[in-house]
């Protein structure tokens, strides 16, 4: 059998394929700023699971620091996006009373990137910033 032109199955290979191919260099954009939203959000939940553990009188005080890759507050450990590790040790104690000053720096080892999480002297009002 002779075939002139090429069939529509074999079309929707090569599509399908160039896919697959694109696919890998869209999503680490998108993967980046998704997983350092989900940092932010499992950091206030266990930021404010923490403060309820000393305002109800099951601990005096809990710590935020970064080790490595991860960001630690209190028990907790919350791993940060890849890529991504502490370039400070700061230690940062929150009281009912008070919370020590400071900022954990974060940068991103393959592009060279930077977040801090800066906490206010005082009452706890902490922020993320890039």
């Amino acid at each position: 059998m002779n075939r002139k032109g090429i069939m529509l199955f074999e079309t929707m290979i090569v599509l399908a394929i160039c896919v697959v191919l694109t696919v890998p260099a869209i999503l680490p954009k998108y993967e980046h700023a998704r997983n350092w939203q989900n940092v932010k959000q499992e950091f206030a939940q266990k930021y404010i699971k923490e403060q309820q553990k000393v305002v109800l009188g099951r601990a005096l005080d809990f710590n935020i620091y970064g080790e490595g890759d991860t960001l630690c507050i209190g028990d907790e450990e919350i791993k940060l996006p890849k890529g991504w590790c502490t370039s400070n040790y700061v230690h940062i104690n929150w009281r009912p009373t008070t919370v020590i000053a400071g900022t954990i720096r974060f940068y991103n080892r393959m592009t060279n990137e930077r977040v801090s999480l800066i906490f206010q002297l005082g009452g706890g009002a902490y922020r993320f910033t890039t």
